[in-house]
């Protein structure tokens, strides 16, 4: 800034030089014209002379030029910025954190961080396929059970015929691969089942869905803060444990919720929505024919044993 500052005082500095400079050829030239004693060369000192009050008249009409029109061309600029800062930062900045947008990743879900980052009471839900790193990580997701957290995961089947057409687009896998690795996530969670008895204050539910995957959701209901706080990514080539995750925050809702057409919606919302939509599709079609809790049956896991009921619904609010 100080360089601009400097630049520009320099500039204005060897202008008045120019303007004086020339006014003072002329009046010199001028007089040494009419002065000269061999009149032969007079024309020389004209020529010199009005070529010094041209230098001077075209600096002046320049500087004076500008400097009335300064201001105006500031004026526009200035609007021009303004209209460029409103399209950006109103249509995008600001929408974007209207809509509940709060970051990015900066390359994979930090698994560990989030399990660190729970309190009892919170509810965390898990849309997935699978996660190959899970086995390495379930002793951090049993501890925040053990504390309070009560989770609700979505799972794909294993051997089901969207694996094998996700594991086709999937760079790394095969069918078989998959396949293998949707098993090992289940096995793994149910170890962590193994290990949460009637005394831990926390629970886990687990629908094994066979259906469209659609997209990875992994969503925080803090019960501190009554926020909802929404991490997304999408299924492309790279393995879903590799990708980045977007991050949408929302207040709890309680009731009735703005709807989709309203000003208010808020894509945090829409995601939890959706979770809940998925996780009621899945309950149904584990009822009995009279509509009543859960049969048992391996596509749904929970524990503590005695909290069916509690591990087949979502927090209530």
């Amino acid at each position: 800034m100080s360089t601009l500052t400097t630049a520009k005082k320099l500039k204005w500095l060897f202008s008045l030089v120019l303007i004086f400079g020339g006014f003072t050829i002329y009046k010199l030239f001028e007089v040494l014209a009419v002065d000269l004693a061999n009149k032969e060369y007079a024309w020389v000192f004209k020529i010199i002379s009005e070529f010094g009050l041209f230098l001077s008249v075209i600096i002046s009409v320049g500087y004076f030029h500008h400097w009335l029109s300064a201001a105006e061309e500031r004026e526009e600029s200035l609007r021009n910025i303004n209209e460029a800062l409103v399209k950006h930062v109103d249509n995008i900045l600001l929408n974007s954190a209207k809509r509940g947008f709060s970051g990015i990743t900066n390359k994979e879900f930090d698994f560990s961080q989030i399990m660190q980052g729970l309190k009892p009471g919170d509810y965390v839900y898990w849309l997935i396929t699978f996660d190959p790193r899970f086995k390495n990580k379930s002793r951090e997701m049993e501890n925040a059970i053990k504390n309070g957290v009560h989770f609700r995961l979505l799972i794909l089947k294993a051997d089901c015929i969207f694996g094998e057409l996700r594991a086709t687009e999937t760079s790394g896998f095969n069918p078989h691969e998959f396949n293998e690795y949707s098993k090992l996530f289940k096995v793994s969670l149910e170890d962590v089942i193994s290990h949460i008895d009637e005394t831990i204050k926390g629970s886990l539910g687990v629908f094994v869905y066979e259906g469209l995957p659609s997209i990875p959701l992994f969503i925080i209901i803090s019960n501190e803060s009554k926020k909802v706080k929404v991490y997304n990514s999408f299924y492309l080539t790279e393995p879903v444990s590799k990708m980045p995750y977007l991050n949408w925050e929302s207040e709890l809702k309680f009731g009735s919720q703005p709807s989709f057409e309203s000003e208010h919606w808020n894509l945090a919302d829409l995601f939890l929505d959706y979770f809940k939509k998925r996780w009621e599709m899945e309950k149904e079609k584990h009822h009995d024919a009279a509509g009543n809790d859960p049969l048992e049956n391996s596509d749904f896991i929970y524990a503590p044993v005695s909290a069916k009921q509690l591990c087949s619904n979502l927090i209530q609010n």
